[in-house]
């Protein structure tokens, strides 16, 4: 009998998602956010092609170093040629076939829309983390399937395997990620949030303080405390 692979330990506590970052260089603003508490960072373009997102996943990786992984959305050849971690959809490759290319070293996540994907076994196995997609609709992300909401973020939790990450994606910021902790997300990733903030060190910061009030939280207490005064600015 074949011994269950060893998940890649991963830290989905704030997880920035690259966007429109207002013509600063993405590998600047991710630098920054990582600065203030950022715990891994995808490259995510669906404008550019194979080379120039290959560019782009290795400009992150010269940037940051081996601080946080290096994830890239949907192009596993780009994942294999730069040694990257790897993000699909359910409507990509199979995270079975991502773990058979890239090797049991290489991180990999899952978008799941809809909670039947977790009948998925196999896909599970594969993944290092699961991402909760999208939780509110989000203008960054116009193609999604209906929002999951808190709700549905705890119905994912409960249905997972305990010791699988959670993140959760869509409309998310510092105003509202304590309610998705809350509900059994383990981090919250974010494009506008950090991409779009005029000082992207302080906008990690103050979402990494939120996170982690509310994982501190959820432990004590089982539910999401209020935000301070402090932590809603």
């Amino acid at each position: 009998m074949t011994a269950a692979r060893t998940r890649n330990p991963v830290d989905v506590r704030v997880y920035l998602v690259g966007g429109d970052t207002g013509g600063r260089d993405l590998a600047q603003v991710a630098a920054a956010a990582v600065a203030g508490g950022a715990t891994i960072v995808q490259a995510r373009d669906k404008s550019v092609d194979h080379a120039a997102l290959t560019a782009q996943t290795a400009g992150l990786q010269a940037r940051l170093g081996d601080r946080v992984p290096v994830i890239v959305n949907d192009d596993p050849a780009v994942a294999a040629t730069t040694r990257a971690g790897l993000h699909v959809g359910p409507d990509d490759l199979h995270p079975a076939a991502a773990r058979e290319l890239l090797g049991p070293d290489a991180i990999i996540g899952w978008s799941i829309h809809d909670p039947a994907q977790l009948a998925d076994t196999a896909a599970v196995a594969a993944c290092d983390y699961l991402a909760a997609s999208p939780v509110w609709p989000t203008p960054s992300k116009t193609d999604t399937t209906a929002p999951l909401g808190p709700a549905g973020v705890g119905a994912l939790r409960a249905g997972m395997p305990a010791d699988l990450p959670l993140v959760a994606i869509g409309g998310i910021d510092q105003t509202n990620a304590a309610a998705v902790i809350a509900a059994g997300a383990d981090g919250v990733a974010v494009i506008s949030a950090i991409c779009a903030a005029e000082d992207p060190r302080a906008a990690a910061a103050r979402l990494r303080a939120v996170v982690d009030r509310a994982l501190a939280v959820r432990i004590d207490t089982g539910a999401a405390a209020p935000l301070t005064m402090e932590e809603s600015r």
